[in-house]
């Protein structure tokens, strides 16, 4: 079975579905490496401890968030995009942190897997959200039947 089809990226309804799904695929695929750096992270506070603490809890919350946002940008929240778009730069920020840091301390930069992942996939995800069909998509109000009646009512008071 193709990730496609889980995903239902081959069921698209609408021309604007498509950058939608790439930007929720990606950010999934964000979610997991984050998971996979938050482990790392982990593993460099108990070895190397202080500092490094920090770095292990921002990647852990990182992690978690990033994988909070994959079903709100799905199910198309208006206010899960900017969140998303949010959480992108400072992933992109974070990224520049560590990259000072490792040069500081380590004398070392990103490898090109790292630049791909911390600045590369943030920036994609960005660039797709900004897209002017995904920003119509999620200007536009769910009607009822798609989503539940009591977030709708909720997303009415909050806009």
């Amino acid at each position: 079975m193709l990730l496609a089809d889980i995903w239902g990226m081959n069921d698209l309804k609408h021309a604007d579905e498509g950058p939608i799904q790439v930007a929720v695929l990606l950010l999934f695929m964000q979610g997991a490496l984050a998971v996979t750096l938050a482990v790392e992270a982990v593993g460099s506070a108990i070895i190397f401890g202080g500092a490094s603490a920090i770095s292990a809890l921002l990647s852990i919350a990182g992690a978690v968030v990033t994988l909070m946002l994959v079903s709100k940008l799905r199910r198309r929240r208006r206010s899960a995009r900017r969140w998303v778009m949010s959480l992108q730069i400072g992933w992109v920020v974070f990224a520049l942190v560590d990259l000072g840091l490792a040069l500081a301390l380590a004398g070392r930069g990103l490898t090109p897997v790292g630049f791909l992942v911390r600045i590369v996939l943030p920036v994609s995800i960005f660039w797709l959200l900004r897209r002017p069909a995904v920003r119509t998509a999620f200007s536009k109000k769910a009607p009822v039947a798609e989503s539940h009646e009591e977030d709708w009512e909720l997303e009415e008071v909050w806009a």
